[in-house]
């Protein structure tokens, strides 16, 4: 007998011995689509990706432009620009995670459910 038919037989005031599991339909022929033991269902794989974004930006900026625009950030950090600032900390430290904490005053046991 499933235990979802014992929960339901529960919760409509039923003897669960009178819930039987009635599952004697036969079983349903697969479509001459289905595949085969065995057989991958995307036998090519995942197609591939393009170019990342990172790695455009790689392939044109080079090491000279990238300190000069880090000069830039810093020389504008400095000065107050919180883009800047952000922009310099997200690169060293890396993005902040958010976290939230929650807080649980009272918990209420559960009731009504039979698990078998």
């Amino acid at each position: 007998m499933l235990a979802f038919g014992k929960i339901i037989a529960y919760y409509m005031g039923m003897n669960s011995e009178s819930v039987k599991q009635t599952d004697n339909r036969p079983k349903r022929k697969a479509p001459k689509t289905a595949f085969k033991p065995g057989q991958s269902g995307n036998p090519n794989g995942r197609p591939k990706k393009g170019f990342a974004v990172a790695e455009m930006i790689e392939a044109k900026v080079s090491d000279d432009d990238w300190a000069e625009i880090l000069a830039k950030a810093v020389e504008q950090a400095k000065a107050g620009d919180k883009g800047a600032r952000d922009y310099l900390t997200n690169r060293k430290d890396g993005l902040a995670i958010a976290t939230q904490k929650i807080a649980i005053t009272e918990l209420e046991p559960l009731t009504g459910i039979v698990i078998e």
